[in-house]
């Protein structure tokens, strides 16, 4: 698990160095993205940068984050892709992100003037940062319309995967109430 944490932090780095960032800023936001503890050298967050490659990189690598790291083991180290796909917990947590994400995308595409990628890219960002609890920030949502304020909030409940470093509630405990429920 060691080498999964390390080897996303390396790789984090890496990209980010090649995204434009000094070398001092990629160590300290690859560091935090891995930890999911959205620590960063800028006062104004990732939005300070204002690049695109780097919100896609620490989007990919809040994501991967938030992803139970037993699974990543698995898949990169002993190459078992089939676990990735069988596990429920990853589909549930892939399935809100998705979610969430087309849901605020649709709602900044109808209350604002921007372009679908940029609506995407926002909307990605802010939903893998606040459901891995990463907390980085590309935009200012305060200032999107008032019923994605809502959507915020939930997706700050739904939570990444137990085995993850992110905090909050884990997709798995989601899986069971609804299990249960069904039942």
């Amino acid at each position: 698990i060691w080498t999964i944490y390390l080897g996303l932090t390396i790789a984090a780095t890496v990209a980010l160095s090649l995204g434009g960032m000094s070398v001092f800023e990629s160590v300290c936001h690859a560091m935090s993205t891995t930890a999911t503890g959205g620590f960063s050298t800028r006062q104004g967050s990732i939005a300070a940068f204002n690049s695109s490659y780097i919100e896609y990189v620490i989007l990919i690598f809040m994501f991967l984050s938030g992803i139970n790291f037993s699974l990543l083991y698995l898949f990169f180290l002993k190459g078992k892709v089939r676990k990735l796909f069988q596990d429920t917990e990853l589909k549930w947590y892939i399935s809100t992100v998705l979610f969430f994400t087309v849901l605020i995308t649709i709602g900044l595409l109808t209350s604002s003037s921007i372009s679908i990628e940029e609506a995407f890219r926002k909307a990605s960002f802010l939903v893998v940062s606040l459901q891995t609890t990463c907390g980085f920030i590309t935009a200012d949502y305060m200032q999107w319309a008032p019923p994605l304020w809502m959507l915020t909030t939930i997706i700050t409940y739904c939570g990444a995967c137990a085995g993850s470093t992110s905090g909050g509630i884990k997709c798995i405990r989601s899986v069971i109430m609804a299990r249960i429920a069904k039942n």
